[in-house]
């Protein structure tokens, strides 16, 4: 058992590489800082003999507490990190702030403009693909041209779809 000042030096010294190293393992903040706390826990609770060294052993329990995360949401993903959502993805806490409902009806405006706005082919193939939830192939086949083509009429309304969101 370690005693509390040399643990209280260990928490200090490594506390912020061993969160910004679960932070890129893991992907979000709040679950890094979970999982940082756990690994602490645990170098505080081992009782087997004197490590030679701490910072690898931090980094192994880190290690192997972030690969049974993964598992463990890999198989049942039932939470998302809000960290990791746009903007425009992140859920409407309050949906009778008028501000909020202002700025998502802009939004959609903006992106109907933008839809409209595209040339009559590449509108069609976009519609067809976003909304009617058709293939490449089978726009292809309806527009009479090549799946490459469709592909290529895509991309333009996306990156003009896009120039909205910057």
């Amino acid at each position: 058992m370690y005693s509390n000042i040399f643990l209280a030096n260990i928490y200090l010294r490594h506390v912020n590489e061993l969160r910004a190293f679960l932070r890129r393992r893991v992907g979000c903040h709040e679950i890094a800082a979970e999982l940082t706390q756990e690994t602490f826990i645990r170098i505080m609770s081992y009782s087997g003999e004197t490590v030679q060294n701490t910072r690898a052993m931090l980094y192994r329990i880190a290690s192997n507490l972030a690969i049974d995360h993964h598992r463990t949401n890999v198989k049942e993903p039932d939470t998302v990190c809000i960290d990791d959502l746009s903007y425009y993805d992140q859920p409407a806490t309050d949906l009778t702030n008028p501000a909020r409902v202002v700025c998502a009806r802009q939004f959609l405006e903006k992106l109907c403009v933008v839809i409209e706005g595209l040339p009559p082919q590449c509108h069609r193939a976009f519609i067809l693909h976003k909304f009617d939830g058709y293939s490449h192939v089978e726009i292809a086949e309806k527009l009479g041209i090549t799946r490459n083509a469709v592909e290529k009429l895509l991309i333009r309304a996306l990156v003009q779809l896009r120039q909205i969101l910057v």
